[in-house]
């Protein structure tokens, strides 16, 4: 059974525990219901975390928090894509996805696995007297539990003169000051000024570029070296292919055919079957084979005719007649003759394109492409989430090549097979993103912060690749955003008018336009003119950062 739930943007390590706490049990009760008999089902929570939530900024609360989910037995992996967050995660030996998507389409949770949202889970309020106190740190001996206070109710009690009030006086008296109270309250809401001041920060596009160094020997990330760990890969295949030849000569091209006639030597019938080769006497032998099969009727001299065809192609095939005279097989030769009685005919010389040792190269070479080819694609199949592989640390190892003509062939087409490894660096995006993000953030000015979700970083030239170290560029682009405190905001244009406060924002904070200014009641905008004195009424709302024109970053 597994469960996703989303924590708030200003949960410190405290209410994160709340909120798990609070959905471990149903989680966990699922899973026995889950489970067949005899059989554990482990839950599993995917805890979804915001960018701009700080409490898992620390190594410490995220080893805490791994330590709590695995007592209890639970599977714990989360959703973030803040660098921070994510290789503290690693380091915790926390799975960490870049979406629930992500997470989905990896199995680790049900495409019906529920999503909890924050304000589900809100964390319980504590009295004042209530307030949990700091973990002790471990020691030898077991801590005393605390004991809790015991709140006394407050009495009130009402004298006139030297005497008491009963009980229901002493309410009465209580609601009547309640009801004064809170008319008195709703009166100052009422009637004091409120201001609401929207401002839109105006973002300066930030870039930076630097040459990093992706080493399969390193263990860690040296941001001064800006050196980071890489891994080798490979995969071994066998690549067939062909080439067209183009050497053209004559060569003997046709094959000489004719008529053959076998004579019986017995007295029985006798079968001649196809295929069956018959050659000439005088000098080099020149064979051919039978197109059919031959049956020589019973009978001392009876004969029977049937055709073949050369072996080999040319004119040396058109053999005279009578020259054929010989059967192959000695145990066909026993039982019959053979003879031609006519020349034969069909060997000739063409202009045909033929083998030569060149072509040898030219399929080598061929070959090497299509298995080079062949490898970038099977390796970058298998490659993990931001990984990449640059082309220009492929290496081809040749083990083996065979060719299935040789060189004098007539033939159209060189045809071969390569055994060979295809070994390449495979890049992990993510940590040469961290040495490009520790890059841009130096060029952030002072009283801006880079805006997170307008990161962009992209992989440039590959400069050197030497012994699977892969030195390479990268580009990192985003925008730094004015940081803008409402409360300081607000005290920096306390009674001020309405003119005066935009002008002294738009000196504090770099603006994309003229702030937004509404005096509330009417009256105060009419007759006062003026932003409150107090801070406290006066309400900044800053908007998210202006887009960039066209060719920002």
């Amino acid at each position: 059974m597994s469960q996703i739930l989303e924590i708030d943007i200003t949960d410190d390590i405290t209410a994160i525990r709340s909120r798990i706490e609070l959905v471990l049990p149903g989680l966990i009760q699922q899973a026995r219901a889950a489970a067949e008999p005899g059989q554990t089902v482990t839950p599993r929570l995917l805890l979804v975390v915001p960018n701009k939530n700080k409490a898992l900024h620390s190594l410490v609360n995220m080893k805490l928090l791994a330590r709590l989910l695995k007592k209890r037995s639970v599977e714990l992996a989360l959703v973030s894509q803040h660098p921070t967050v994510r290789d503290y995660a690693k380091e915790a030996g926390v799975r960490v996805f870049g979406s629930i998507r992500a997470a989905r389409r990896a199995g680790w949770v049900s495409q019906t696995a529920e999503i909890i949202p924050a304000e589900k889970t809100e964390p319980p309020t504590l009295a004042d007297d209530d307030t949990p106190a700091a973990e002790p740190a471990p020691t030898t001996a077991p801590a005393r539990p605390r004991r809790r206070k015991r709140r006394q109710k407050p009495r009130f009690v009402l004298v006139i003169g030297k005497g008491e009030v009963d009980i229901l006086q002493q309410l009465l008296a209580l609601l009547l000051i309640a009801v004064l109270a809170a008319a008195l309250a709703l009166a100052a809401v009422m009637l004091l000024p409120r201001a609401v001041v929207v401002v839109t920060p105006q973002p300066r596009p930030v870039q930076a570029e630097l040459v990093v160094h992706a080493d399969p020997n390193e263990k860690s990330i040296d941001y001064e070296t800006a050196s980071f760990p890489a891994r080798v890969d490979q995969v071994e295949l066998n690549v067939r292919g062909q080439i067209e030849t183009v050497k053209t000569e004559l060569a003997p091209v046709g094959r000489a055919e004719g008529t053959v006639v076998f004579i019986n030597r017995t007295l029985q019938e006798q079968v001649i079957p196809i295929s069956t080769t018959v050659t000439t006497s005088a000098g080099e032998p020149i064979e051919f084979i039978t197109t059919l099969t031959a049956t020589i009727p019973a009978g001392v001299g009876a004969i029977t005719p049937t055709t073949v065809i050369a072996v080999e192609p040319g004119p040396q095939g058109n053999v005279a007649a009578g020259t054929v005279n010989r059967i192959a097989d000695p145990r066909l030769a026993l039982v019959a003759r053979v003879i031609n009685d006519e020349p034969f005919s069909g060997g000739t010389m063409e202009p045909a394109r033929v083998v030569e040792q060149a072509d040898k190269e030219r399929l080598r070479a061929h070959l090497q492409q299509l298995t080079y080819q062949q490898g970038l694609e099977e390796l970058q199949n298998s490659l993990g989430e931001q990984e990449f592989i640059p082309p220009e640390t492929l290496q081809v190892i040749v083990l083996d090549i065979s060719f299935d003509q040789f060189a004098g062939d007539v033939s159209d087409f060189f045809s071969g097979e390569m055994h060979a490894v295809v070994r390449g660096t495979v890049i992990g995006g993510y940590n040469a993103n961290r040495l490009a993000l520790a890059a841009l953030e130096q060029q952030v000015p002072p009283g801006y912060e880079l805006d997170i979700e307008g990161l962009h970083f992209a992989a440039g030239e590959v400069l050197d690749v030497t012994e699977g170290v892969v030195t390479f560029m990268v580009e990192a682009r985003g925008r730094a955003v004015p940081v803008i405190d409402p409360h300081q905001a607000a005290r920096e244009i306390r009674w001020l008018s309405v003119g005066e406060a935009q002008a002294r924002l738009s000196q504090l904070y770099d603006l994309a336009d003229t702030p937004a200014v509404e005096l509330q009641p009417d009256w105060a905008a009419q007759w006062v003119g003026r932003l409150p004195f107090s801070p406290l009424r006066i309400e900044v709302v800053v908007n998210p950062a202006a887009v960039p024109a066209a060719g920002g970053s």
